[in-house]
C-alpha cells in the first residue's frame, strides 16, 4: 500500500545502488532498469536482493531511444525467464513501451504481472488527443489482448517540454484524461522531463498522476529528483 493516498513513489536504481541497499528506502516501489544491470547479476543475485528487501518492483528495459543512460546489458543477454519464475507476479509490474517492441518482457505479460504501458518523447509534449489515442488503441485496453494483472493498468507518458506553457498544457491534459479513465480502473502517470518538470515530479497527484519516479543520488532520467529532496520539498509545503 502506498505511503500516500493518491501516489506511489518509485525509486529508480542502478545495479551498484540496488545491491548496496541494506534496507528498503522510504519508497513504494523499486524500478529495476534491466538495461542498467549486468546479465550475471540479473540471473544470480537479483531475486535474493529483492526478497531480502521485501521490495515491490517495476521491471523495465529502456532502449537507446528512450534513455540518456549508458546500457550495461543488451536484451539478448538477459535471462528474464529464469528471473520471472522466481517472482510473485502479483507484487510486481512490467513496464512495456507502447511505441517500441517489447521482446524481452512482453512474453511474460500473461503471468499476472501488473503492466505499465509507457511512451517517452524527448522532443516536446503530447497533446490530449495523442495521449488518448495511445491508450484507446492499445491492445490491453481495447481487449485484443487480455490483461491478467490484479493491479490497475497504468499508462505512463514522459515528455520533454521546452516552456512553462507546454508544461501546463501537458499536465492539464493528463489530469483530464486521468479523471476520464478512472471508470475503467486505469491509472495515469504524466512526467515532464528536464528543468521544466519538477512540479510534475514533486506533486504528481495534483495533476492526475499515480506514480512519481525518484533517484537515490544521480538522476536516471532528465530532471529526476533524489528521494531525500523529494521528501523535504513535500514536507515543506505540507507544513
Amino acid at each position: 500500500m502506498s505511503r500516500f493516498a493518491d501516489v506511489e513513489v518509485v525509486l529508480t536504481v542502478s545495479e551498484e545502488e540496488f545491491f548496496s541497499l541494506n534496507e528498503l528506502p522510504l519508497c513504494d516501489r523499486i524500478e529495476i532498469r534491466l538495461d542498467l544491470f549486468s546479465p550475471s547479476k540479473i540471473k544470480i543475485d537479483l531475486t535474493e536482493q529483492i526478497r531480502r528487501l521485501d521490495a515491490r518492483c517495476i521491471f523495465t528495459y529502456r532502449q537507446a531511444g528512450d534513455t540518456d543512460q549508458i546500457a550495461s546489458s543488451s536484451e539478448k543477454d538477459i535471462d528474464f525467464k529464469t528471473l520471472a519464475e522466481t517472482l510473485d507476479p502479483e507484487r510486481h509490474y512490467l513496464d512495456l513501451e507502447l511505441n517500441r517492441t517489447n521482446d524481452l518482457l512482453e512474453p511474460f505479460s500473461e503471468r499476472g504481472f501488473g503492466l505499465v504501458r509507457s511512451v517517452h518523447k524527448f522532443d516536446g509534449i503530447l497533446n490530449r488527443t495523442e495521449i488518448e489515442n495511445w491508450i484507446t488503441n492499445d491492445s490491453f485496453f481495447n481487449g485484443s489482448k487480455k490483461y491478467f494483472g490484479t493491479f490497475p493498468l497504468v499508462y505512463k507518458f514522459a515528455v520533454f517540454p521546452q516552456t512553462v506553457s507546454e508544461t501546463a498544457d501537458f499536465l492539464f491534459s493528463i489530469g483530464q484524461i486521468a479523471n476520464k479513465f478512472k471508470r475503467y480502473n486505469i491509472l495515469l502517470t504524466g512526467i515532464c522531463m528536464g528543468p521544466m518538470g519538477i512540479v510534475s515530479r514533486i506533486f504528481p497527484e495534483r495533476f492526475g498522476s499515480y506514480f512519481t519516479y525518484c533517484c537515490l543520488a544521480e538522476p536516471k532520467a532528465p530532471g529526476q529528483v533524489d528521494i531525500k529532496s523529494w521528501n523535504r520539498l513535500r514536507s515543506a509545503v505540507s507544513n
